[in-house]
């Protein structure tokens, strides 16, 4: 019997661009659209990301791919890194519900340095966009949500998976050589949740995705020169699965692998914060968003599944970065700005006092209908009443963004544009916009002269 490690590289070996459908080439495309915004705003907006982009350019070395917004070359292992810190700086990037994972901040950095690396094709880097995204995707459905209860940052735990999928796609790697990757990315993946729980652990919580795409990358590299890892890392008996899970479904490992493709079920995130907060915020902003002024809220009640509680209830936060972790801060931003961009985790919103009044006033809780539903639901209850006793309520299964509960097309595009003139003109980033939908047909160069 065929191990995991075997399973998945007949399918990383098999799968070119020609053989994928055109909905998940053009889901390929969106999802490198929307890190491209994020990992740009991400870099403009935050300190971290340009500590460690700073750090790795002063290394020099060859320059073999290109860090986002600096034009800089690095090696490639480097500019994967830099590039994944950018792309999850905001907690903006795209996610996987059951997976409990962010696929974009990893695969995607890793697929593009690699591509620059070998000088490969946009449509090679497509679909080793498209493989990353299954082989990580699988692997974090099959162990979640209990790697996820058990503390584990399955981002950083599982993104080398997705990245060396991606890389050794792209690389052509041999079959041997594509289990020889696969086991030497599951000796390397790390992070934990405690980044979640205060100020500073928010702030360096992209070191996860962006460790994941570089030892990702570097296993796919080591493999192509001979290095292997344990064939059987996944299930052995000291493997990936029994050491970060308690429970593993591990039909879900290979059910219709090739056949059906997880990229088509990421959720887009329209608000810059932490995507448990954000049937929350969907919910104050449907009870009563353009109805109640904040300044006459008296009492504001969310009821909401307990690890949105736990990974999303940071109280006072001090700094943007927390705030993203906020439940509290994120709803009274939104009902007093009626926007949660980017740009609106900022400084000067930190410091609002009308901000941190409202906040203030949540009574955050966890409710036993949302925890019997989650994860198949991320809902939220808000019931809100203002100084005239008058009472508001909604409730919120799944918020905006899910694949049952899409963002459209335009909002996509705005959130883009929203991002990237952040850093460039429009008219560059519209030039960008236009680049990677028709990537499939336009050079590397073309795409990543523009980054």
């Amino acid at each position: 019997m065929k191990g995991l490690s075997s399973i998945y590289a007949d399918f990383i070996c098999r799968t070119s661009y020609e053989k994928l459908s055109p909905e998940v080439v053009e889901q390929a495309k969106q999802r490198i659209l929307d890190l491209v915004g994020v990992s740009l705003a991400g870099y403009k907006l935050t300190e971290f990301p340009r500590l460690v982009v700073s750090y790795l350019a002063s290394l020099g070395g060859t320059p073999e791919a290109t860090i986002f917004v600096t034009k800089k070359k690095l090696p490639a292992i480097n500019a994967a890194m830099a590039n994944g810190v950018c792309a999850h700086a905001l907690d903006m990037d795209d996610g996987h519900r059951f997976a409990a994972l962010h696929p974009g901040a990893v695969v995607i950095p890793a697929s593009i340095a690699a591509a620059e690396m070998i000088g490969a094709s946009t449509r090679d880097l497509i679909a080793g966009v498209v493989v990353g995204y299954e082989v990580m995707i699988r692997i974090g459905m099959a162990i979640n949500p209990s790697s996820l209860g058990r503390g584990f940052h399955t981002t950083g735990t599982v993104g080398t998976f997705g990245a060396a999928a991606s890389s050794a796609n792209i690389m052509k790697l041999s079959y041997d050589e594509t289990v020889g990757a696969l086991g030497l990315a599951g000796l390397q993946g790390s992070g934990i949740l405690q980044v979640n729980h205060d100020v500073e652990g928010a702030k360096v919580k992209p070191i996860n995705p962006a460790k994941a795409a570089m030892s990702g990358l570097f296993s796919s590299i080591l493999a192509r020169e001979g290095c292997r890892g344990p064939v059987n890392v996944l299930e052995g008996e000291d493997g990936f699965l029994r050491a970060t899970a308690d429970e593993v479904r591990k039909e879900l490992l290979t059910r219709r692998l090739g056949e059906e493709f997880e990229i088509k079920n990421v959720y887009n995130k329209l608000y810059a914060a932490c995507r448990h907060a954000h049937a929350s915020m969907d919910a104050v902003f449907e009870a009563c968003g353009t109805e109640v002024n904040p300044g006459e809220i008296r009492k504001l009640s969310i009821k909401t599944y307990p690890a949105a509680v736990r990974l999303a209830g940071i109280t006072h936060p001090s700094t943007p970065s927390a705030a993203r972790f906020s439940i509290p801060f994120s709803v009274a931003l939104i009902l007093t700005k009626k926007d949660a961009g980017a740009d609106k985790y900022c400084d000067e919103t930190i410091g609002d006092p009308d901000i941190q009044k409202l906040a203030d006033k949540v009574e955050l809780s966890a409710d036993s209908k949302w925890e019997k539903l989650y994860p198949e639901k991320r809902g939220a209850t808000a019931t809100i009443t203002d100084v005239g006793n008058r009472v508001y309520s909604a409730e919120v299964g799944l918020p905006r963004g899910e694949p049952e509960n899409p963002a459209s097309e335009k909002e996509i595009h705005n959130k883009f544009l929203a991002n990237t003139t952040l850093v460039v003109t429009k008219e560059h980033a519209e030039r960008l916009a236009n680049i990677i939908k028709n990537l499939e047909n336009v050079s590397l160069k073309e795409f990543t002269g523009l980054l």
